[in-house]
């Protein structure tokens, strides 16, 4: 896939370090490819899902092209260098996401080869990042643990709900769920799946979808539709932040769209800032 000599080449065990070390540079930016390049090291995965451009041991830029197409601290000349290869080669990834500027920088080069296979662009994501704990506010516990595994059946409900309404897709497509069933169980097995559970039913759910240096990133944050409105995304979520700093990671982040207006006033009124913008253009 990658010329001998040339600037851009893969990933491989003498520049993964490199590469992990560029990407840490912004961990609260990277978390999500940043995980990604993590767990592929010492695998046939790290080459082929992860380029560089530069010198070995100093890239300026790493590429994740797996599942997601994202580029990890990448310089301009890197993400033009980034664009002009993917665009020559059939698309993989299920969507392009990371940092604002630089997805719009390759997405002038991509567009014309992918932009016709897109189904939402989601421009502007608000990066946020959980206060220090004495600025976290307070308010009554809502109930908020660790998933058990025996509880599998009952959070799969509430995790195809959220998918379905954040990525506009249905997970049960295709293979019947077994992929996405699989998924959720991993992150209940590894305790990085949290719920609030009222009369036996999950009414609040959120996992730790990334944990790269010392950044969580949260993600499928959901509330069951009848009791949005009443507190109880914010309180779930002030206790959430706790419990990941404990559990996993003392900087607590997620990203959110920006049309999404109540949630983005339930994660303020969690404590939650605004430290930069993703961009993810969805197919």
């Amino acid at each position: 896939m990658f010329r001998r000599g040339g600037r851009l080449r893969a990933v491989r065990s003498g520049t993964a370090q490199a590469a992990l070390d560029l990407a840490l540079q912004d961990p609260i930016t990277n978390a999500l490819g940043g995980a990604r390049l993590r767990e592929t090291i010492g695998s046939a995965a790290l080459s082929q899902e992860f380029s560089l451009v530069g010198e070995d041991r100093r890239p300026e830029g790493v590429l994740w092209h797996g599942v997601n197409l994202s580029p990890l601290s990448a310089s301009p000349g890197a993400l033009d260098e980034f664009g002009e290869h993917m665009a020559g080669r059939p698309r993989r990834a299920s969507s392009v996401v990371g940092e604002h500027a630089a997805i719009d920088r390759l997405w002038q080069t991509l567009s014309g080869s992918w932009g016709s296979a897109v189904r939402e662009y989601r421009w502007s994501q608000p990066l946020l990042l959980a206060a220090p704990p004495a600025q976290m506010p307070s308010l009554p516990g809502a109930g908020l643990r660790a998933a058990e595994m025996q509880e599998a059946a009952a959070v799969f409900p509430a995790a195809v709900s959220m998918f379905r309404e954040e990525v506009g897709i249905d997970p049960l497509l295709g293979d019947g769920g077994r992929s996405y069933r699989h998924r959720v169980g991993e992150l209940i097995r590894q305790r990085r799946s949290y719920v609030v559970v009222r009369g036996g039913q999950v009414v609040f759910k959120a996992d730790v979808g990334a944990l790269f240096g010392p950044v969580a990133q949260i993600h499928g944050v959901w509330v069951r539709p009848d009791l949005r409105g009443h507190g109880l995304g914010r309180a779930a979520m002030i206790e959430l932040v706790e419990r990941v700093r404990r559990d996993h990671c003392p900087q607590v982040s997620l990203y959110v769209n920006d049309f999404n207006e109540p949630a983005r006033r339930a994660y303020a009124a969690s404590g939650f800032r605004q430290v930069g913008e993703l961009t993810t253009i969805l197919f």
